[in-house]
């Protein structure tokens, strides 16, 4: 049986049930399924096909970030695309590719281009702009052949974010000039987290520094990533680009590495794993980064996501374990609550901890399988999906 082929049926099906996406972005109750975009062609085409099948999630995403760049960043919808135009002539020479694939969902979706490039550059347009206020948001995991117990090499992430955001997750399959790959993302967007036919797989943190520039946005370059087709291939396609914002990208390989790029837009520190296995939150942890952590930098920021980088390092040492029963439960974690690894949507007042574990991904790159959730992971069993060229 092909389980990709059969977990999109189970889906569209599914979502025949469901309310459009503007009832369900705050709709409390059982979590929705995931949709599959998938795509092929030329960078126009792939992003065509993205924007018309994701059409509604789009015009929901613009919605939601035209909020949040006012409330987080105190930026206007008009400001945060004025600041997005400024990204489009580096686009335009250095990454060109991917300003026609952003064409391509704009035209799909019916939206300017400029909204498009806004959702992918969002994260370093906010943090130019964000003033005091910060966000704590993802942990992950890697453990390499030696340490999983069963020859396999695990990346893991709980992808912890806005809770208006979760009915809008989209797992966008794609093709590529030699290969093929999976993430999950935000409607609009290039790419976050996954993994290619090559057996390349990318976890990612944010992190922030008091450094800003052009170069490529943290969506973009993890599309680099998850088009290269070795982990030395992908740790240079973020080591050898210009950068716009501060990122942490996990790699891992089916070969048997993996490796950390802590990134910023003056410096890159690569981290191995200590007995084969690594953890990061969000926050700088390679010796001198040559930028201020934005920890140094933001007034009011919580310590939390150094209390989930040591808790993550204890239990990857002596907890659960390091295989993929041991990653879940890891991954289901309360310790340091409410800021704790599994991430539950807290009430209005603390300006640092906003959203929820939105989804919990563990990648068995070895196995070409993924396992995930959607919503935190305590509250439902790990979902498997062989990916198509398993």
């Amino acid at each position: 049986m092909d389980h990709w082929r059969g977990a999109r049926r189970r889906r569209r099906g599914e979502r025949r049930q469901r309310r459009p996406a503007a009832e369900r972005a705050g709709r409390p109750g059982a979590e929705p399924a995931m949709k599959i975009v998938r795509v092929a062609g030329t960078p126009f085409a792939r992003g065509l096909a993205h924007g018309e099948q994701a059409r509604e999630e789009i015009h929901e995403a613009i919605r939601v970030y035209r909020r949040w760049f006012e409330t987080f960043a105190r930026l206007s919808w008009e400001a945060a695309r004025d600041a997005a135009r400024a990204h489009r002539p580096w686009l335009e020479n250095r990454d060109p590719a991917a300003l026609e694939e952003m064409r391509g969902i704009a035209a799909g979706a019916g939206v300017p281009t400029t909204e498009i490039v806004a959702l992918n550059f969002r994260t370093e347009i906010a943090y130019a702009a964000a003033g005091d206020l910060a966000l704590t948001e993802c942990t992950v995991l890697g453990v390499d052949a030696s340490a999983s117990g069963d020859g396999h090499v695990y990346l893991a992430q709980n992808w912890d974010w806005l809770t208006e955001l979760l009915p809008l997750t989209i797992m966008l399959d794609w093709e590529f000039d030699g290969g093929r790959a999976v993430s999950v993302t935000e409607p609009g967007m290039l790419a976050k987290f996954g993994v290619n036919s090559a057996g390349v797989a990318l976890c990612v943190n944010l992190l922030g520094s008091d450094a800003h520039g052009r170069g490529g946005s943290f969506h973009t370059l993890a599309r680099r990533v998850l088009e290269s087709a070795t982990v030395l291939d992908a740790t240079w396609a973020v080591t050898g680009s210009e950068r716009a914002g501060s990122g942490n990208f996990l790699i891992g390989g089916a070969s048997g590495e993996l490796i950390d790029v802590e990134y910023n837009p003056v410096r890159c520190r690569l981290l191995f794993p200590a007995n084969g296995t690594l953890a990061h939150a969000n926050h700088f942890v390679g010796p001198d980064p040559g930028v201020r952590d934005r920890l140094d930098v933001l007034r009011g920021l919580s310590p939390g996501t150094y209390f989930r980088q040591w808790r993550a390092e204890q239990l990857l040492a002596a907890g659960p374990g390091a295989g993929l029963a041991g990653m879940q439960a890891i991954l289901r974690d309360h310790y340091g609550a409410p800021e704790s690894i599994c991430r539950h949507p807290q009430p209005p007042g603390r300006r640092e901890v906003l959203g929820q574990t939105n989804v919990s991904l563990i990648i068995d790159v070895t196995a070409s399988a993924l396992h995930y959730t959607l919503g935190c992971p305590c509250r439902s069993d790990y979902e498997r999906i062989s990916l198509p060229w398993a």
